[in-house]
């Protein structure tokens, strides 16, 4: 762990200036499957772990020109999804190393889709809601792929939408044609499902102001200052299950870092 990577978060704390952001640094996404085991409640058609590996995608079946991946509209095939059942698990390696940075850190995307009260427009209901139930499970994580820490003894409820454009300019629930901006992987959702009570679309992008959405989680009480392996456990006789499409993080900044640390420096060395 380099100096650079401890001193991120109060260094961009400290300079507050566009050179912190994160944007345009590689997000961290789950690129192999170390474990799969489906447990009991697993749909059969739904066992193909790899739907977890990589970014959502975009559009659906685009060979049939179904929808576009909204609020509205969730991933619901098999080549977007895998599902793990009480007694299941299912344990990831992620494609670059998620550091632990003040706040959340790791972003799960799931198959939740908001009830659209005015079929095709996306018009959240006065207490938006879900049409099908919250995926939980029990979250650990791993530095060296050996130890697996719990983030928390209980399960976590994923209870956020997923969006992939930012631009999409109407009809969320049945749209085949995608946006041109493509929305941000590694920037934490942070806002309650109560958030869009009432929402149309274009407040509900607002909402999500850039972000892909997501439920972003906090592995800062584990003690790891950065993370490559998670892990989602569904208890045997659980009666909730976990459905998993992408999993991603944010980005290292320690190139960002190298520079706000010259800045620093070179402020240090004005004032002398």
């Amino acid at each position: 762990m380099s100096i650079s990577r401890r001193l991120a978060p109060a260094v961009c704390g400290i300079l507050a200036t566009a050179a912190c952001s994160t944007r345009s640094y590689a997000t961290p996404q789950a690129s192999q499957v170390i474990s799969y085991v489906p447990g009991g409640s697993a749909s059969n058609g739904f066992q193909i772990p790899s739907a977890a590996l990589g970014l959502p995608n975009p559009i659906s079946d685009p060979i049939f020109g179904n929808s576009v991946l909204t609020p509205f509209n969730p991933p619901y095939l098999n080549n977007d999804i895998v599902i793990v059942g009480d007694g299941g698990q299912l344990t990831l390696k992620m494609s670059s190393a998620v550091p632990q940075v003040a706040g959340p850190d790791i972003g799960v995307f799931v198959n939740n889709g908001l009830i659209d009260a005015n079929y095709p427009a996306g018009q959240n209901l006065p207490t938006a809601a879900f049409f099908s139930n919250a995926p939980q499970a029990i979250v650990s994580v791993s530095q060296d792929g050996s130890t697996f820490i719990p983030i928390s003894v209980n399960p976590i409820t994923f209870d956020s939408p997923s969006n992939y454009f930012t631009d999409l300019p109407n009809d969320p629930s049945f749209n085949t044609t995608g946006g041109s901006q493509v929305a941000d992987f590694s920037k934490p959702f942070t806002q309650p499902l109560s958030t869009f009570n009432g929402l149309d679309w274009p407040a509900t992008l607002a909402v999500l102001n850039g972000s892909a959405g997501g439920e972003w989680i906090d592995f800062g009480s584990t003690g790891l200052l950065e993370v490559n392996y998670v892990r989602f456990e569904v208890p045997s006789g659980a009666n909730y299950r976990m459905v998993v499409d992408s999993v991603t993080g944010v980005p290292e900044p320690s190139t960002v870092i190298g520079l706000a640390l010259g800045l620093a420096s070179a402020a240090l060395r004005r004032r002398r």
